[in-house]
């Protein structure tokens, strides 16, 4: 799915435009046209300003994608541990919800467009390769955690920890794909039964 906006028409207004905005219009290209397309003067059409807004809030284009890579770090890994550690008391239920975010409506649809332009954009930076690695290693770390705290997988931890994390991503990708009872084996085969 796209949520690019054309970049002759402005993105519906959502108040007063802060770095912020230049942020969510900057990752709403990236998902749907990569990093090279993530370009000053488009962004500022597409938010209905001129260049200099943009140079009130960033040094330069580099500014903005660092702020890019800081956001999706903070959104889509730390924003989601937070939110387990505050809402779901049992580890194994934690690990459940995680195993379901990528059913989670268009919202989630929109993150996994981003997650799969952040690692393309991977494959030609280094510097966002790094984020990249880092940001699946704290992710794997926090999923080992839990599957520590379960004692369900003793000394298998870390493997089972990767497994989840990869299916995580996979059903990101083409979950839609997935047979329903398919996939509630494949958490069985990965969590245990509940």
């Amino acid at each position: 799915m796209m949520f690019a906006a054309p970049l002759n028409k402005r993105l519906p207004d959502a108040g007063p435009l802060d770095a912020d905005s230049w942020v969510e219009a900057a990752l709403t290209v990236l998902a749907a046209n990569g990093v090279d397309a993530v370009r000053i003067e488009p962004l500022a059409k597409v938010l209905g300003v001129t260049k200099g807004s943009f140079y009130w809030h960033f040094k330069d284009r580099s500014a903005l994608l660092a702020a890019m890579l800081a956001t999706w770090r903070s959104r889509a890994t730390l924003a989601i541990i937070d939110r387990l550690e505050r809402g779901v008391s049992r580890p194994q239920d934690r690990l459940r919800e995680l195993l379901a975010l990528p059913r989670k409506g268009s919202r989630a649809a929109r993150g996994a467009d981003i997650e799969a332009a952040m690692r393309l954009w991977g494959r030609t930076d280094p510097g966002t390769a790094a984020t990249v690695r880092e940001i699946d290693l704290q992710r794997i770390d926090y999923i080992k955690s839990l599957v520590v705290a379960t004692r369900r997988h003793p000394r298998r931890e870390a493997a089972i920890a990767t497994l989840i994390y990869a299916f995580i991503l996979a059903e990101a990708s083409v979950g839609h794909a997935l047979d329903p009872a398919a996939r509630a084996q494949c958490e069985e085969i990965l969590l245990g039964p509940a």
